[in-house]
């Protein structure tokens, strides 16, 4: 494999790259910090997985020289270019609409969809590039073999072993031309399928963020009719006991004023007994 490193460079006006750096497997991930001021800094290797990731203002993004997107929209090095931008979204989706290779990300920014989109970038570039080698390695040995056709045309010259080895070699060369184009088809198939899914993977962000904006509402909901709902028993609980003590006080009176005709009575029957009237 000659990839060996996946180089991000972080395009921005003094703003850090929002993730740590994480080890891969097979690839070394390495960030540049370059600033809006020196993008002539930006020297994408062949060798290498080139990231351009932008973190930029609307305005910053109009003050962009035109050789910017001149020399990187259609760069043969530069596998994906994302943008960042916390007020600038939708002019600037609007403005690279017609390119594939950038991806305009929603504000706020999501370090678990950056995260993805970028581990999604580099494998399919790791295998784009495996399959480079493997085409490359066919095409030369189709050099061995014109070679021994050489020979075999030499050594066999009007026989007819000499036509069964024409023959083979240019089965063999056929066979691997039709390799190459498998391989070059299925390329542009990865590719393809690397930016439908990186719009597949933002749009299930962007779901599972409004469910759980929705939770979030109804949980609320739920605990404020819980409260509600506290409250309302509260206040029976205290309509009970205020009902309770005006009972026991109607008690009382009754049994207060009892006791009171009962006194009144005692009270007639000693004056009555006093006067001598019973």
């Amino acid at each position: 494999m000659s990839l060996k490193t996946s180089l991000i460079w972080n395009l921005s006006q003094d703003r850090p790259f929002p993730l740590e750096l994480w080890k891969h497997p097979k690839i070394k991930i390495q960030v540049n910090q370059i600033s809006l001021k020196d993008l002539e800094k930006v020297q994408p290797s062949p060798n290498d997985i080139n990231i351009l990731f932008l973190q930029l203002t609307l305005q910053e993004w109009k003050s962009l020289p035109p050789s910017f997107r001149k020399d990187f929209d259609l760069h043969p090095f530069v596998s994906l270019i994302i943008v960042s931008s916390p007020d600038g979204v939708d002019s600037i989706q609007e403005d690279v609409k017609s390119n594939s290779k950038y991806l305009v990300l929603e504000n706020p920014l999501h370090q678990r969809e950056l995260r993805l989109i970028l581990d999604r970038t580099i494998q399919a570039e790791f295998y784009r590039s495996a399959a480079l080698d493997i085409g490359n390695s066919c095409l030369e040995n189709v050099g061995f073999f014109e070679g021994v056709f050489s020979l075999a045309h030499r050594e066999y010259e009007d026989s007819k072993k000499e036509n069964d080895a024409l023959k083979s070699i240019l089965q063999y060369e056929e066979h691997v031309k039709k390799s190459q184009e498998g391989i070059n088809h299925a390329m542009e198939k990865v590719t393809e399928l690397k930016h439908q899914e990186l719009i597949e993977l933002h749009q299930r962000v962007r779901a599972s963020e409004q469910l759980d904006a929705l939770r979030e509402r109804e949980l609320k909901h739920a605990l404020e009719l819980q409260k509600a709902t506290e409250e309302v028993l509260n206040y029976s609980r205290i309509e009970e006991m205020n009902l309770d003590k005006i009972l026991r006080a109607q008690d009382r009176l009754f049994e207060y004023t009892e006791q009171e005709i009962r006194d009144l009575i005692e009270e007639n029957k000693s004056l009555k007994k006093k006067l001598g009237l019973s």
